[in-house]
C-alpha cells in the first residue's frame, strides 16, 4: 500500500487513510495497471474479502466472470487521461462477491495523484433495494398503463395527479387535460356531496371497497361506476392521498335491471299459474266425488252385477280416489309459494310428531317413533307438520314388509335444525335418490302403491321456501334416512322480512 498520498497538494497519508475508513460507502484505490492498492472497511463488508485477499489484486476480481474483458479494456482507456475523465456516481454495474453472488451497483471514479503517478479512486454503492424498488415501480407503472379499468390519484385537497389510459377511455379526458384539475370535474351536481365524504374516509386512513355510483365524462353524459379508493401514504406513513380504481359497471347495471323485471314478471305467471292450478284441482274435485257417488250407488243398488262389473267398478273407485289425492296433492303444491312462513304457537317438536303420529294413517304392525332430542326443540307447527306428514306417510307406503317402525329425530346444526325421517323398509338405490324429490316420480307403479308422487316434491319444495336444502341416505342397517334442515324458532327462513 502506498504510504505517502497527496491530495490536492496535501501531503498526508494517515489523514487520507482516515477519511477513507469513515466515508459511509466501499472505497478502493487501483493505481495505472488495474491492481488495488488500498481498500476501506465497508469494501470489506461489500464483496465478502479481507484486505489482504484484495491488495495486490486486479479490479476485475470484483467483476463477474462475463464482464471482465469489457471491464479491463474501459478502465485502461479511463486510466490513458484520468484527469481529462473524472466521473461522477452514476455508473452502473454488476459486483461479484467473494462467494460467486452479484450485485447491481453504482461506480464513481475520481483520480488521485500519488508518489507512484495518477491512481484511480473508486466509490462503490450496493444499489440492489433499489434496482429492486424500481423493477417494481416499473411493473406497477406497466399494470396501471396497461390496465382496463380506470386508475386515477389524487391529493387530499381533491386534484387529479395522475389519470392512466384506462381512464382516458371510460371518462374521455386526456391526462394532459385532467391532470391539476379537481377532481369534482368528474362530479355531477347532485353528487358533489360524495367528495367531502370520500376524502373524510380516506383522512382517517380508511378503504372505501365497491363504491357504486355516477360520474361524468368529457362529452356531458354520465356513466354508472364502481370506486374502489385506498390513502397513498409517504415513506413516513403520513396520508397524502387517494388512488382510486374506477369500473363501469353501465352494462352489469343493465343486466341487473333486465333480470329484475324477468324475475318480476316470472313469479307474477307463477303466482297466476299456482293460482290457476289451485283453483281447478278444487274445481276438479267435485265432479269427482259425483262420479265416485254414482259408481257406489251402482254397486249398492244393483245386486245382480256379476263379480267381474263390480271388480272393474271397484277400480273406477280406485282410480277415481287417486284422482282425487293427486288434486288434493297438486293443491297444497300451489298453495306452498314463495311467502310460506313457519306460523303457529310455539310447541316442542316431541309434540308435534306425537300429533303427526296420532293423524296419520299408520297400519297396524307400524309405528312412529320420537327420539328424546325432540323434546328440547321448540318449533311452529306450520307447514314442518306437512313436511313430516308426507315423509312419514312417504315410509310407511313404500315399506316391503307388513311391520316397521320410523323414527323421527332432530339435531341443533347452528344455525339450522336438522330433522331425520328414518325407516327400516327397503331403502333407495343411490342412483334414485335425487329422482324421488321430482314432481311424479315413483320407484314403483301406481298399481303396486297407491300415490301421486307429489310428497316428496311438496317436501322439497316446502324445505326450500325456508330455504334449507333436504335428500336422503342410506339408513345405517336397512331402510332409508331422510333429512331436511329447518330455521329454528328466532332466525327468519327466507320468505320472511328480515
Amino acid at each position: 500500500m502506498p504510504r505517502s498520498l497527496s491530495f490536492d497538494g496535501i501531503r498526508n497519508s494517515d489523514w487520507f487513510e482516515l477519511i477513507v475508513e469513515g466515508v459511509p460507502v466501499a472505497l478502493l484505490l487501483a493505481d495505472q495497471e488495474r491492481r488495488i492498492s488500498l481498500v476501506n472497511r465497508n469494501t470489506e463488508i461489500l464483496f465478502g474479502y479481507s484486505r489482504s485477499e484484495l491488495v495486490g489484486e486486479p479490479l476485475e476480481l470484483l467483476v463477474p466472470q462475463r464482464f471482465r474483458e469489457q471491464h479491463a479494456a474501459q478502465v485502461s482507456t479511463y486510466l490513458k487521461a484520468p484527469t481529462q475523465r473524472r466521473m461522477g456516481a452514476g455508473r452502473e454495474l454488476y459486483g461479484r462477491r467473494k462467494n460467486g453472488t452479484e450485485m447491481p451497483i453504482e461506480i464513481g471514479l475520481n483520480p488521485i495523484r500519488t508518489e507512484e503517478g495518477i491512481s484511480t479512486l473508486a466509490s462503490i454503492i450496493d444499489i440492489t433495494e433499489r434496482k429492486r424498488a424500481e423493477d417494481v415501480e416499473g411493473r406497477m407503472a406497466s399494470l396501471v398503463e396497461s390496465a382496463d379499468d380506470a386508475i386515477v390519484a389524487k391529493s387530499l385537497d381533491g386534484i387529479i395527479r395522475s389519470w392512466n389510459p384506462g381512464a382516458e377511455r371510460l371518462l374521455g379526458y386526456s391526462a394532459k387535460e385532467i391532470i391539476g384539475q379537481p377532481v369534482t370535474r368528474l362530479l355531477p351536481e347532485n353528487r358533489l356531496d360524495e367528495e367531502a365524504m370520500i376524502l373524510g374516509r380516506i383522512g382517517r386512513g380508511e378503504r372505501v371497497e365497491q363504491f357504486e355510483t355516477v360520474r361524468r365524462k368529457n362529452d356531458g353524459s354520465l356513466v354508472e361506476v364502481s370506486l374502489t379508493i385506498s390513502p397513498i401514504r409517504d415513506t413516513n406513513g403520513a396520508i397524502v392521498g387517494a388512488s382510486k380504481i374506477m369500473r363501469d359497471i353501465t352494462e352489469r347495471k343493465l343486466r341487473e335491471g333486465e333480470l329484475r323485471r324477468s324475475n318480476a314478471e316470472l313469479a307474477q305467471m307463477n303466482t297466476e299459474l299456482d293460482n290457476f292450478v289451485y283453483t281447478a284441482s278444487h274445481d276438479l274435485r267435485a265432479p269427482l266425488t259425483g262420479i265416485s257417488s254414482i259408481v257406489q250407488w251402482i254397486l249398492e243398488d244393483d245386486r245382480t252385477l256379476a263379480s267381474e262389473s263390480r271388480e272393474r267398478l271397484g277400480l273406477i273407485v280406485g282410480r277415481i280416489e287417486r284422482m282425487k289425492q293427486l288434486l288434493t296433492d297438486i293443491r297444497d303444491y300451489a298453495r306452498t309459494d314463495g311467502h310460506a312462513v313457519p306460523s303457529g304457537a310455539p310447541v316442542s317438536a316431541a309434540s308435534l310428531v306425537a300429533n303427526v303420529a296420532a293423524t296419520a294413517h299408520v297400519p297396524a304392525g307400524f309405528s312412529v317413533r320420537g327420539d328424546p332430542s325432540l323434546e328440547r326443540v321448540q318449533v311452529r307447527r306450520v307447514p314442518l307438520e306437512q313436511v313430516l306428514h308426507n315423509l312419514v306417510n312417504n315410509a310407511i307406503k313404500h315399506h316391503d314388509r307388513p311391520a316397521g317402525t320410523v323414527t323421527i329425530s332432530v339435531q341443533h346444526t347452528d344455525p339450522w335444525l336438522r330433522f331425520s325421517v328414518i325407516d327400516d323398509g327397503p331403502g333407495i338405490p343411490e342412483e334414485y335418490r335425487e329422482i324421488i324429490f321430482e314432481m311424479f316420480k315413483t320407484l314403483k307403479p301406481r298399481d303396486e302403491v297407491e300415490g301421486s308422487g307429489m310428497g316428496l316434491a311438496l317436501v322439497r319444495k316446502i324445505v326450500g321456501r325456508m330455504g334449507g336444502r333436504c335428500g336422503v341416505n342410506p339408513a345405517a342397517k336397512r331402510g332409508s334416512h331422510f333429512w331436511f334442515e329447518w330455521p329454528p324458532i328466532g332466525r327468519p327462513a327466507r320468505g320472511e322480512a328480515q
